[in-house]
């Protein structure tokens, strides 16, 4: 497979990086289910584990961690975008992009 050139990157990422796969197969071995479903122990090891992500990600981009519930996840761009167009936004508020 060498030989592949691989220009797709606007439907999903491919390859992954070696450190994403062990953490989604650890992700599924030891807990593997819906955070937020129910109040059995997987699905709140789940809520803490994305908890934990939303936490470190807004330290990444800059935030002091302290309002990791305004990081929101989206299925891909256009989901995301509507999140924020009709999630946040109001009539009359003005929006640039590129």
């Amino acid at each position: 497979m060498d030989d592949l050139i691989y220009l797709d990157n606007a439907a999903t990422a491919w390859p992954k990086p070696d450190n994403v796969y062990q953490h989604m197969v650890e992700f599924y071995r030891k807990c593997g289910v819906n955070p937020g479903r129910s109040g059995y122990d997987l699905a709140v090891e789940a809520g803490n584990i994305l908890e934990d992500l939303r936490k470190r990600l807004t330290s990444f981009f800059g935030g002091d961690g302290d309002a990791p519930e305004r990081l929101c996840f989206g299925y891909n761009a256009t989901d995301a975008l509507n999140l924020i167009i009709f999630g946040v936004l109001s009539p009359g508020d003005h929006v640039i992009t590129t």
